[in-house]
């Protein structure tokens, strides 16, 4: 169901704003509401927007060099009050990482710098003149540069036509290098004949010595460089045994973060701020406030004509996780109807008859039932998590009606999908004309609360009549019986489909019309044929895993070879049905489900509160 909001004012003073933050925060209940006027973001702002940049960026390049955790570790836990506190370990851990990495940095960039220099000296390795030589006197020039192989003779032939020395050296992808030594006199000439026959001027690193000599020693340089990238890579394997103090001051400036991201209203001495509180949590908030300070206002008022609060969702512990598949399509407004009572439940058990399978489900339990012990997720994965727990219940009771354990089918109750796929087919056409009936309800309900019970009537027990009775006219039992609903469903349609427009002509015209939505429902119905799809994939590729490990059990090397073969197909077979399970049963509440009677256009209640992402913050026995 969802919470109705109470729209909150609190005014106090400004002395006592940061506690009143911090209060809040650990309330966990209060959603500020940003006031109209910008306000200019303050040094402070800025500055822990800065701090958790260079903190997380620390936390990242620390990471490289940890150990790998594993899997399952546990988050580390902190109690409230040591989360507030200053953490002066972690500050200090940032500016030594800050300083390595620094360090690490400029060492790879001069190395890279060196070894580019080297790249760029080595066709002229052989040549004895030192570099800051090669410029121009009173009565030569120099030419660096390379030879194309296509033009190489015909360059030679034109610096002895202009009484100029070459000297060739190394080969390179551009050509050969070479050192052209001219007359200034005849230099000019000499210049312009060699850059047309293709001669591409070097340009040499501004550097003393021969190109050996420096060469050889930047490769001294490199090798020291290398030696204290080896230190400061030890140094930081050494602090990334710290690594926990950094998340702790990462999480430390992101609640920071998030009270700096509280928007005030200021006066001289008074700050006021607005915001939304559960109904059911007002006594939470004042609480909050009142152990801060006694010198407060606080108001609550309903919400204003056409303000929209944000959308808080209560349901039974159950059904809670399945509050994700709602939230992924679009909250429910304030107001209206939540969905996730009704569609959890479908949920739910259409993902049991897309697996279908009792080991598979098996698995399931064992894996996420692990994954909830041992790693305690929080958030959105969490509620996944949480979600294919649960699912896993279905999937092993659907196991066992329809017969099949890992692929292999034992005793089914109602059917095998595998041997009568038409059964199965019709078994899943009718859970979805249920699932889409449900939809409906809903909306029927929602239009007999708003005073509109003939529109209710109309627009969609007269499609329940069509449907079933379309659906009881394949039963011999039930033909006649389906008959007449399908004829009264018709009937009421096309007598009702038209009743807005103004004239006969388009009453009759609109009624025409409505009975094509017919189309539209059986399209609808057509989708549900996925649940066979799903499952008949599940079960087929589990049951080739088992013939082909069957097949290579012919000795002990074959029997461990089809161990392999059961553990990798069947790990492949769940991980993919578990997937595409996922993905089309929430396409079947989105698209056949929710476009019966939701529109959905809320958005989240998302108070201020603590909310860590690598830690538990444990504040009296209560993790926040």
């Amino acid at each position: 169901m969802i919470i109705p909001m109470k729209k909150a004012k609190l005014i106090a003073l400004k002395e006592d704003k940061e506690a009143l933050l911090l209060s809040l925060q650990r309330c966990g209940e209060f959603m500020a509401i940003p006031p109209d006027e910008e306000t200019e973001q303050t040094a402070k702002n800025e500055q822990i927007d800065l701090d958790v940049q260079q903190a997380d960026a620390m936390l990242r390049f620390m990471q490289r060099y940890q150990k790998k955790k594993s899997f399952f570790s546990d988050r580390p836990v902190y109690g409230y009050d040591e989360f507030i506190k200053r953490n002066e370990k972690g500050e200090a851990l940032v500016q030594e990482t800050s300083a390595i990495s620094d360090k690490l940095s400029a060492a790879h960039s001069e190395i890279m710098t060196l070894k580019s220099e080297c790249s760029q000296l080595e066709p002229w390795l052989s040549m004895d003149v030192p570099i800051e030589e090669l410029r121009p006197t009173q009565y030569t020039n120099f030419h660096i540069g390379y030879l194309p192989p296509l033009v190489h003779e015909e360059i030679v032939a034109a610096v002895a036509e202009h009484n100029a020395e070459i000297q060739l050296f190394g080969k390179t992808a551009e050509g050969q290098a070479a050192l052209i030594v001219s007359f200034m006199e005849d230099d000019a000439a000499l210049s312009d004949n060699i850059k047309v026959l293709g001669f591409v001027e070097a340009s040499l690193p501004r550097v003393t010595g021969t190109a050996s000599e420096i060469s050889k020693s930047n490769q001294e340089k490199i090798e020291l460089l290398e030696k204290d990238i080896e230190s400061y890579e030890k140094q930081m394997a050494e602090l990334a045994g710290s690594q926990q103090e950094l998340e702790l001051l990462s999480e430390q400036y992101k609640a920071e973060q998030e009270r700096q991201s509280v928007k005030f209203m200021e006066t001289v001495e008074t700050v006021c701020v607005e915001g939304w509180v559960r109904n059911d949590r007002m006594e939470s908030v004042e609480n909050a406030v009142s152990q801060v300070t006694d010198v407060y206002d606080l108001e609550y008022s309903d919400p204003e004509e056409g303000e929209q609060p944000p959308t808080a969702l209560k349901n039974k512990k159950f059904w809670k996780p399945f509050e994700s598949i709602t939230d992924m399509y679009s909250p429910p407004k304030p107001g209206t109807i939540d969905p996730t009572p009704v569609s959890a439940p479908w949920f739910w058990v259409i993902f049991g008859m897309m697996m279908g399978d009792f080991g598979y489900g098996a698995l399931m339990a064992i894996i996420f039932g692990l994954m909830k012990k041992i790693m305690k997720p929080k958030g959105q994965f969490g509620m996944l998590v949480t979600l294919l727990f649960y699912s896993s219940i279905t999937t092993m009771i659907f196991g066992i009606l329809f017969g099949s354990y890992f692929g292999e089918t034992f005793h089914p109750i109602l059917f095998s999908p595998l041997d009568n796929p038409v059964a199965m087919l019709i078994f899943s056409l009718v859970i979805g004309v249920l699932h889409i009936f449900s939809g409906m309800a809903i909306k029927i309900v929602e239009q007999v609360r708003a005073g509109h019970v003939l529109d209710a009537i109309f627009d969609q027990v007269s499609w329940m009549l069509l449907i079933a009775g379309a659906g009881l006219i394949f039963l011999e039992q039930t033909r006649t019986v389906g008959m007449v609903l399908a004829i009264v469903g018709a009937v009421i349609i096309l007598f009702t489909a038209g009743r807005e427009k103004k004239n006969i002509v388009g009453k009759a015209f609109g009624g025409i019309m409505g009975l094509y939505d017919v189309t539209s429902y059986l399209s609808d119905i057509l989708s549900y044929a996925r649940i066979l799809a799903l499952g008949l994939a599940t079960g087929v590729i589990a049951m080739v895993m088992n013939i082909l490990a069957g097949m290579v059990q012919i000795n002990v090397l074959g029997f461990i070879l089809s161990l392999v073969i059961y553990f990798i197909g069947h790990a492949f077979n769940i991980t993919m049905s578990l997937l595409s399970a996922y993905v089309h049963d929430s396409r079947l509440q989105y698209i056949e489900f929710f476009n019966k009677f939701y529109d959905g256009g809320g958005y989240n209640f998302e108070p201020l509160a603590i909310q860590t992402k690598s830690i538990d913050v444990i504040d009296n026995s209560k993790e926040v």
